[in-house]
């Protein structure tokens, strides 16, 4: 309010005040006319005095207020990118959506996307030469959470988590190694598995719910269904549980690593672009016939021990198999030097599992097979002053 506004309320209340006196009194009560001056005078000062205190608070206070510019631009919200399999805005993938907004959900997704840095080039790379969609690259998490030695309570096993009685003929499991727990050839098997499922199918949905539940399993329930489509089926209850909602996790996932940004998960995407400007681990590749221990390995090679252990993750005796050649993958450039040294190496060209009974120790099972307690505590990596323990393994090297 302008003073000048404040003045002439001021006038026309004196006036209603003189005007109200004279009703009561029965007689006018006049103001000269330099009694009204110094009247408007006083009021003019007392107004003058709020309104500088006013104006000396205002400068105290609005430094400090960050008042944005009229004609700046509001931060526009990056685009959600589209994946390349349809049903994200199916209500069975909020679910998953909320699961994975909440703080624990958050943390395990960011988890599983920094242990998937080692593998997930790859697994890219391969997906695409393959022509599946990218969205795949997310299948490890609702599988195994990117954990390369993940076992189910059902047995399922590895990145992948494939069944023993479904790995055929993509994979093999015997008694020295199990390729369930290599991540190159599991995605390799996981890929060629999915894409027969595709044929069968001709629908990504279909096919990736096949990968949970059988082919076999899926067959039968089209079969019964004719013309149905994946989301019909799981919002009808005519697949299992597991199965209904395996999809729909993928996918809430997918969404929410591709739209990190979208969403507003900083965490989630500083972890998704860890892999950003990683290049595709290469190796080279040995053949060697005979038992090699992991030990072995590495000290006639002079690569190191965790090297060699995390390249060759099926082999879960921590040694090559006796009585058979097998591929070594080693780091790429070491080869040659790799299979001179291990060919003129001593070595092991069979070997026994032995099953530990009572009052068993390493030198009693070294004096019955004829090798020492340090071959035996080599190959098995233990202590020569280790306990056995009833049932357990131990392989004995058989040098001929």
């Amino acid at each position: 309010m302008t003073r000048k506004r404040i003045l002439s309320l001021l006038c026309e209340a004196v006036l209603c005040c003189s005007l109200a006196l004279s009703q009561v009194t029965e007689e006018p009560v006049l103001l000269t006319e330099d009694d009204f001056l110094e009247l408007i005078e006083t009021l003019s000062n007392d107004t003058n005095t709020e309104e500088t205190e006013e104006e000396i608070v205002t400068e105290e206070i609005l430094p400090d207020i960050e008042i944005p510019e009229a004609d700046s631009a509001e931060k526009e919200l990056p685009e959600r990118k589209a994946l390349d399999i349809e049903g994200i805005d199916n209500d069975l993938c909020n679910r998953f959506h909320n699961q994975f907004l909440t703080t624990h959900g958050r943390q395990q997704l960011v988890q599983a996307l920094i242990d998937s840095a080692p593998y997930r080039p790859y697994i890219r790379k391969q997906l695409e030469e393959a022509g599946l969609p990218s969205v795949i690259q997310y299948l490890p998490i609702v599988e195994s959470n990117y954990r390369i030695r993940a076992v189910s309570r059902s047995g399922a096993t590895g990145l992948w988590q494939f069944m023993e009685n479904s790995m055929a003929p993509f994979l093999t499991k015997n008694a020295w190694y199990d390729e369930r727990y290599d991540p190159w050839k599991s995605t390799d098997a996981a890929i060629a598995k999915l894409k027969d499922n595709y044929r069968m199918f001709n629908d990504w949905a279909l096919a990736l719910a096949a990968y949970n539940c059988g082919a076999g399993a899926m067959s039968r329930v089209l079969s019964r269904n004719k013309g149905k489509d994946f989301w019909y089926l799981a919002e009808h209850n005519l697949i299992s549980g597991q199965s209904a909602l395996y999809v729909p996790k993928l996918l809430a996932i997918a969404d929410l690593v591709e739209n990190a940004e979208y969403y507003g998960l900083d965490d989630v995407a500083e972890a998704n672009h860890l892999i950003d400007d990683s290049e595709i681990e290469e190796f080279d590749y040995i053949t060697v016939a005979g038992m090699f221990s992991i030990n072995q390995i590495a000290g006639l090679t002079g690569i190191e021990k965790e090297t060699v252990t995390r390249l060759n993750p099926a082999l879960f005796r921590n040694c090559t198999p006796a009585g058979a050649k097998y591929q070594l993958r080693l780091p790429k450039g070491t080869a040659e030097q790799a299979e001179t040294a291990l060919k003129d190496a001593g070595v092991a060209t069979d070997a026994v599992i032995y099953t530990v009974n009572k009052g068993d120790t390493l030198w009693g099972i070294s004096r019955k097979y004829g090798v020492t307690v340090a071959d035996l505590c080599e190959v098995n990596n233990i202590k020569e002053n280790g306990i056995l323990s009833i049932g357990q393994k131990v392989i004995v090297p058989i040098f001929k």
